[in-house]
């Protein structure tokens, strides 16, 4: 008689299990980038949303009276700071707010720092490129922080795990990929995708999630293949999640952005460097730790 043998989940069983151990994404959050994305915003309705939760108010208010936002009077009320950020950069700072208690909730191993920091990179990268793609730049930037999304499901599921694969695997990024199949039955590309499908998100923000590390031949959707480059140009200035992992030259990945920046063009590279610097604390960087700064003409 054969012995009985326990009975192997499917696969897609096994990715729903992994991911709903992923930290809850702030609820408040959720509805407002589905509201945001909706079209015909009412800033009283947005206003009534975000009051709701205290913390991420607090977070906006505090933004909108920013030095980058300086005004001669301060801002006091969620209307008044949606009106005076737009509702392009609330859902970009209402984004970066839960993206931020989900790892923080993970724990505080440096890798989790490592990969916040990457996707940090990815959307400032992203809101630079912005313009050569004609997309608003603060749209490229939300797709920019939530593009490695799926990572936090793989660190929430087993934290050690993954920090040793992210710092002995060498290779492509696409050999990555299949790395993190055979540890975990899923990558982070599909592990995202998954999460914005079941968030009920914007399909561009599930391209972003899936295609990042594609190739730029079969990325169809604008979006998709902005965050693709950004966070292939992250990689390349020495933000890496996995820092074993090969990428191509700047040089060569500079060649793709559409309409290559001219010397007369507003969006020289020494732009991005000082953002990069605004927001990381780190200047646009060579792989081997020199500085690159000078525009590509």
């Amino acid at each position: 008689m054969r012995p009985k043998q326990d009975r192997v989940p499917e696969r897609s069983q096994v990715n729903e299990a992994l991911l709903c151990r992923i930290p809850v994404f702030r609820p408040v959050a959720l509805k407002l980038l589905r509201l945001l994305d909706g079209g015909d915003n009412c800033v009283l309705e947005i206003a009534e949303l975000l009051n709701s939760d205290p913390a991420l108010s607090a977070e906006v208010l505090t933004r909108a009276n920013s030095a980058a936002y300086a005004s001669a009077h301060r801002i006091n009320t969620i209307a008044r700071a949606i009106v005076m950020l737009g509702t392009e950069r609330t859902k970009a700072l209402a984004t970066k707010a839960a993206l931020d208690g989900m790892r923080r909730s993970i724990g505080n191993h440096p890798v989790i720092e490592r990969c916040w920091v990457h996707s940090r990179a990815t959307a400032v990268i992203a809101e630079w490129l912005a313009p050569f793609y004609r997309i608003h730049p603060d749209r490229a930037y939300t797709a920019g922080l939530m593009h490695d999304i799926g990572r936090l499901g793989l660190l929430a599921l087993n934290c050690g795990q993954y920090a040793t694969l992210l710092d002995s695997t060498a290779g492509t990024n696409e050999e990555f990929l299949a790395a993190e199949q055979m540890v975990f039955r899923v990558d982070h590309c599909t592990a995202g995708l998954w999460l914005m499908k079941t968030w009920g998100l914007l399909e561009e923000f599930g391209a972003a999630c899936s295609q990042h590390h594609t190739g730029k031949q079969t990325v169809l959707e604008p979006v998709a293949d902005l965050v693709r480059l950004a966070c292939a140009l992250a990689q390349a200035t020495g933000h890496k999640a996995a820092p074993l992992v090969e990428i191509g030259t700047m040089e060569s990945l500079l060649e793709e952005i559409p309409d290559l920046a001219r010397p007369d063009s507003p969006y020289p590279l020494t732009t991005l460097s000082l953002r990069l610097q605004t927001e990381l604390g780190a200047s646009l960087l060579a792989p081997d730790g020199s500085e690159r700064v000078s525009a590509v003409n």
